[in-house]
Parts: C-alpha cells; sequence; structure tokens
C-alpha cells in the first residue's frame, strides 16, 4: 500500500483533499506534462484499451498532467475504441447521498439538461454527439459509440441502480473494461454491480428494503417518477484499495502511476467472476482491513 493510501485511511478526508490539491498542483509544475503518443502508448498497453472495447471511464482532469486538451483527450479515447467500440461516464448531477437527494420535494433529472457534478470530460461525454444518457435518477450513465442506446436505454426500469438493466451489468455482454485516469481505484463503481445482481446473496446488505420515486424528465420533456432503491450509511465504510491488493488477481486490475499520476485498468468479467466468488466466502470491500 502506498503513502497516499495509507494517508487516506488515517486521516479527516477534508485534510487529505487538501493535500491531494497541493501535491497535483506541485506535480504539474516538476513534472514534464504527458504528451498525446505517451499517452495513447499508457492507453494501448497499460491500460489495455483496443479497438471494439466497451470501456467504463472514470476521470479526474485536475489530476491529469497532460499536454493536450480535454476535448482532445475525448477524441482519443474514442479513436482508441474504434467505430466498433463504446465509452461509458458516469453522469450523476447531484452532490451528497442518493437518500437526501431523493427526499428534497424540489429534486428534478432533467436527463437532457441536467449538468453532471462529476468533472469536465464527462461534460463533454453528455455534450457529444450522439452521446446517449441513461434516465436513472440518481446514477446516471453517459454512452458514446456502436453500443450507447443498447447500454442505457432500460437503466431506469431497473430497482437496483447496477442492476441487471444497468449498464455496469450490460456492457459484461461484450470485451468490457473499467479505466481511470488521475484515479485511484476507490472510485471504481463496478464494484456495486456484483451487490446488486446478487441481491440478498451478498452478505452485507447495501441497499434499502424499499424504493424511492424520482422525479425525472425525459427526452420528450415529459415528466415521469422513477422507482430506486438507494444506498445505506454504513457502505461509505469500505477499502476498494485495500481489497484489490488483498484478494484481487492482476487478471481483475490494478491501480499504478504514470509520471506522478494515478491510474488504475479493470477488466470486468474478471473482476466481477472473482468478486461474486470472494462474496460467497463473505469476504468484500466492506470488510475490516
Amino acid at each position: 500500500m502506498s503513502l497516499a493510501d495509507l494517508l487516506y485511511t488515517l486521516i479527516p478526508n477534508t485534510w487529505f483533499r487538501k493535500l491531494s490539491k497541493l501535491y497535483y498542483k506541485t506535480l504539474k509544475k516538476m513534472t514534464r506534462k504527458i504528451t498525446e503518443e505517451q499517452f495513447i502508448q499508457l492507453l494501448t498497453e497499460r491500460l489495455d484499451v483496443q479497438k471494439g472495447d466497451t470501456v467504463f471511464v472514470h476521470s479526474a482532469m485536475s489530476k491529469l498532467n497532460i499536454a493536450f486538451s480535454p476535448q482532445r483527450l475525448l477524441e482519443i479515447l474514442l479513436e482508441q475504441v474504434g467505430e466498433e467500440g463504446t465509452l461509458l461516464f458516469p453522469c450523476w448531477h447531484y452532490i451528497g447521498r442518493a437518500e437526501t437527494y431523493l427526499r428534497n420535494p424540489d429534486s428534478v433529472f432533467d436527463v437532457r439538461n441536467s449538468v453532471t457534478t462529476l468533472g469536465y470530460l464527462n461534460r463533454l461525454a453528455m455534450e457529444y454527439p450522439g452521446a446517449q444518457r441513461s434516465m436513472h435518477p440518481t446514477v446516471s450513465v453517459c454512452a458514446i459509440g456502436k453500443r450507447a442506446e443498447e447500454l442505457v436505454a432500460t437503466h431506469h426500469l431497473d430497482l437496483y441502480p447496477c442492476g441487471e438493466q444497468s449498464p455496469w451489468y450490460k456492457m459484461l455482454s461484450h470485451p468490457a473494461k473499467v479505466i481511470g485516469l488521475g484515479e485511484k481505484l476507490v472510485s471504481l463503481s463496478f464494484v456495486h454491480c456484483v451487490e446488486d445482481m446478487m441481491k440478498d446473496e451478498f452478505p452485507i446488505q447495501t441497499l434499502s428494503d424499499t424504493p424511492i420515486e424520482g422525479k425525472v424528465v425525459d427526452y420528450q420533456g415529459n415528466s415521469i417518477m422513477v422507482p430506486t432503491l438507494y444506498p445505506l450509511p454504513d457502505i461509505q465504510q469500505r477499502n476498494v484499495v485495500r481489497f484489490f491488493y488483498d484478494y484481487i488477481s492482476k487478471k481483475g486490475g490494478g491501480q499504478f502511476k504514470f509520471k506522478g499520476s494515478n491510474y488504475f485498468r479493470v477488466d470486468a468479467h474478471h473482476l466481477f467472476d472473482e468478486m461474486v466468488i470472494l462474496a460467497r466466502k463473505g469476504i468484500t470491500i466492506y470488510g475490516k482491513f
């Protein structure tokens, strides 16, 4: 475990965020920026992004020390998966707990107009021609590429946010990977797909017993009520990074640094299978590490 990972578990989150911002600000001043050529090589050789892949992208532009624009970064990602591939981006639109958002009577998710709070690259993806966005009231996902509509169209029909109708599970029908750009495994959302698919078989209850309806404005401008289960407060007590270090194989995935910035890669199929086996033994990201 790295020093940063250790600090993350030992000091208050507000202190860690301040130290992190200072670190990346200093890093950009002292380190040469990554060129397009270096980034493409990184995508191919270390993140294993190939033509035809379905790739779920987590990113933090403020932590990436690149010599090109976010717009060009999105173009490079699209070029890397090619016409047969698809990119996915998390695009929820609020800050805080899903339950708090859902219980607010003024909360409305407009699939066409609600701006994501999850970063600039995700906003660019939403605005990209042909992009599709799922109508889930709390964890909408944006997709670009050949399988975009297939992956997001029925997300709002599933009570489980990462369940059978979600992009996280549907992408397992294809060569599927998850990558982090400027992010650590702590940001990996795919881990919750195993919980939502196993349901009562999962050793820990992670979602509410009953759903709450969220107000959604669809692509035609109609208001609809979409029921969803929401995460329980206890799931905040988790350690995805340590879980990977202790239990997940290299085939499943891992994180690394390149020129001072964090990256991770996950093979969705391998990770899903490994996590199911571990969960049946009572081993989860919510264990005591």
